[in-house]
């Protein structure tokens, strides 16, 4: 078979034994939302018991959609035929007959509720697996006070992986965000990552301290912050789903550059959940634990982030109808292209172990 771009060896788009973003949990509610996960149409609802269920959305009985237009309590009836089924999945009750055939429950698939996410595990052939659900705490920490503001979703007419690449690629930034984010210098530009961190559900980079004088504008957001400053990056990807990009500590420095104090810390939450083989939701948010009772900061920082997210959707849709034309062996790089390759690696490492143990039990 010929591997799928941008892959070399691998045969389909993403992995599958991987738990993925489904959605925030704010917008999971007792009136179930219907969205399209991993190729499946899917009700994702609240129970009144406070339980997130993710079910198959369409009636077994000749695949009627259901919806939430169609609900007696917390029960779902299928607009169709009137078979009815509880928030487990269960079918129990038919109109005309008292037999209910087990084939009509609906398929149920594994979600766990991290506050802000809600995760799919997207493989229904094989038991959800605990030990790959990403550990996200160290984001949440309470050390300090953190402020998640600016979440929303947007749909993307490419495929998954590619969207996932671009968060990890930074040389793109001058071309595609010169009005958002600016147009950088060579002395500014791209920095090689000075450490990586490999763990079974995340993948860190850490990036070199950039040491600068301390522009007004930073002062009037940390009035303790001395006449140098610097700024710690680092982008992660947790699990397969998740990315935290330009996550950033900001401190404050001696005039030798020598680390004082930290002053705050920002990231910018990235939640890539495949749609289809070519279609993606694109989950976002920012995180921050500086001014936290300031409205205009949050909204300063949304609207960018906004247009910046605007501006890579563009992009991404315009390349995905060419994808198809090409080998990804047969493609060049940059050499600024390496954490996003090194994600890519990783990605298709867990895609042909696999289809190695698909291969291995059908044989």
């Amino acid at each position: 078979m010929i591997p799928v771009y941008p892959f070399s060896a691998a045969t389909q788009p993403y992995p599958r034994q991987q738990w993925y973003i489904a959605g925030w949990s704010s917008e999971i509610t007792s009136s179930p939302l219907r969205r399209r996960l991993l190729g499946q149409d899917i009700l994702l609802l609240r129970t009144s018991g406070g339980d997130v269920r993710a079910l198959k959305a369409l009636c077994p009985h000749r695949q009627m959609p259901l919806c939430a237009e169609h609900q007696d309590g917390e029960r779902l009836i299928c607009p169709y035929h009137g078979a009815v089924f509880e928030t487990s999945g269960q079918c129990v009750s038919l109109p005309f007959q008292k037999h209910i055939p087990k084939a009509l429950d609906l398929k149920s698939f594994p979600v766990v509720e991290q506050n802000p996410f809600v995760w799919i595990w997207a493989d229904l052939e094989t038991p959800a697996d605990m030990s790959r659900l990403p550990d996200t705490t160290s984001l949440f920490s309470h050390d300090t006070e953190k402020l998640l503001f600016g979440t929303g979703t947007c749909h993307v007419e490419a495929r998954s992986q590619v969207v996932l690449e671009n968060l990890f690629d930074q040389s793109h930034i001058s071309f595609t965000h010169p009005a958002s984010l600016g147009i950088r210098s060579c002395e500014d530009g791209p920095a090689k990552a000075c450490s990586v961190l490999e763990e079974p559900t995340r993948l860190c980079f850490h990036h070199p301290l950039k040491v600068f004088p301390t522009p007004d504008a930073m002062i009037a957001f940390f009035p303790k912050i001395g006449s140098t400053m610097g700024i710690r990056s680092r982008a992660e990807l947790f699990g397969v789903s998740l990315v935290v990009a330009a996550e950033s500590e900001i401190v404050s420095c001696d005039e030798k550059g020598h680390v004082q104090d930290s002053m705050g810390q920002l990231a910018f939450l990235h939640g890539i959940t495949p749609e289809t083989d070519t279609t993606t939701h694109y989950h976002f948010a920012i995180l921050r634990d500086f001014a936290t009772g300031s409205e205009d900061i949050s909204e300063q920082y949304a609207s960018r982030n906004r247009e910046v997210i605007a501006e890579d959707v563009r992009v991404l849709n315009a390349i995905e109808p060419c994808l198809d034309q090409i080998r990804a062996c047969d493609e060049p790089n940059f050499m600024t292209d390496a954490e996003a390759v090194h994600v890519r690696r990783r990605i298709e490492r867990l895609i042909l172990e696999e289809e190695h143990l698909r291969t291995s039990s059908a044989g």
